[in-house]
């Protein structure tokens, strides 16, 4: 059965784009106003509005698809095909675990290793859903310590779901 995931975007992504309305553009404004002329304003409205342009495109662009054989990972820029026995270890990460060609959308991420050392993000909207599958899929993988929890009555780790 396949599922998508949509991403999980976070507050570091928004960021930029508030940044760019709410601080950028009333400063272009008052150039403007003070009497810079708008053609000298205009190289720089565009790159911003293309800023904006391109964080939208990479929302649109990404998701994260499980069937029964392999993980996919849609960046805007670059596309994974991860099989499942591939996949050696899955961490909960908020660090920059990063792989080329893909733009980070939140810092609650997932952490994916696989094959000989290729590394993968992930922040999917669900991620409890997300992990209970990947759990499912990959029987072999090692979860990292962040995926458990401790039972406190056999002191032994139970898998959170």
């Amino acid at each position: 059965m396949e599922k998508t995931y949509k991403p999980n975007i976070g507050w570091l992504f928004w960021a930029h784009l508030i940044l760019i309305l709410v601080v950028l553009v009333p400063i272009m404004m008052v150039l403007t106003f003070v009497g810079v002329s708008p053609v000298a304003v205009l190289p720089v409205v565009v790159v911003l509005l293309l800023i904006v342009l391109i964080s939208l495109f990479v929302i649109a662009r990404t998701m994260y698809i499980m069937d029964d054989e392999k993980l996919v990972v849609h960046g805007a820029f670059k596309k994974y095909d991860i099989p499942y026995g591939s996949v050696k270890k899955i961490v909960d990460t908020n660090k920059f675990l990063v792989s080329e060609g893909m733009l980070v959308l939140s810092q609650d991420r997932i952490g994916i290793f696989f094959g000989d050392d290729g590394k993968v993000s992930i922040s999917p909207r669900d991620k409890q859903d997300a992990v209970s599958t990947l759990r499912s899929y990959c029987p072999e993988a090692e979860f990292g310590e962040d995926f458990k929890v401790k039972n406190t009555v056999s002191g032994t780790a139970e898998v959170k779901h």
